[in-house]
């Protein structure tokens, strides 16, 4: 009777991981190639409000600029700062009704403004970082040359675990 219990009390539980699996939506800080059929390299698990920056050297300039973002409803990827040493070739020095300083940096305020998605190309001069919530995201083994595509998602947590596991696809189309 004990024996029984037990086996009852496993199945129940693994049928509750497989509908919190199949039912349970995250969202996710991608980056895809979108000059590969937008195959993704890199899901990072986030939330709603969730920090994410893309740091690299400014090729002409050769100053620091970090783009800061954060994820809204939906998920939307939302611009909300972009901050740089020095103004220059390139870099947004237009905007001074919405730049300050902050010790070092000149930061532009983006207004939270949604975009459809970031694209930047990859240059080992540039030395591109990509933080999710604090944590780097490894762009190691992206080729120089490539174009990366920043954005968030919503996917289905058992989905997140596959890609993490086994390297499969969330997009049907990618699969």
């Amino acid at each position: 009777m004990k024996r029984i219990r037990v086996i009852g009390l496993i199945l129940l539980a693994m049928g509750g991981l497989t509908v919190v699996l199949l039912l349970f939506s995250i969202e996710v800080a991608t980056i895809r190639l979108p000059r590969s059929g937008q195959k993704l390299i890199g899901a990072v698990k986030t939330t709603v409000g969730g920090d994410i920056r893309l740091s690299y050297l400014h090729s002409v300039e050769r100053t620091s600029v970090e783009g800061r973002f954060s994820v809204g409803p939906g998920p939307t990827l939302l611009i909300r700062e972009t901050r740089m040493m020095s103004v220059g070739t390139g870099l947004p020095n237009t905007a001074a009704e919405r730049t300050r300083r902050d010790g070092r940096w000149m930061v532009v305020d983006e207004g939270l403004q949604p975009l459809p998605g970031l694209d930047f190309y990859l240059s080992p001069v540039n030395k591109t970082r990509i933080t999710v919530d604090g944590s780097p995201v490894s762009l190691e083994t992206v080729p120089s040359g490539s174009v990366i595509r920043l954005n968030v998602e919503k996917i289905r947590l058992g989905r997140f675990w596959l890609w993490h596991l086994f390297g499969k696809d969330w997009r049907p189309e990618r699969t």
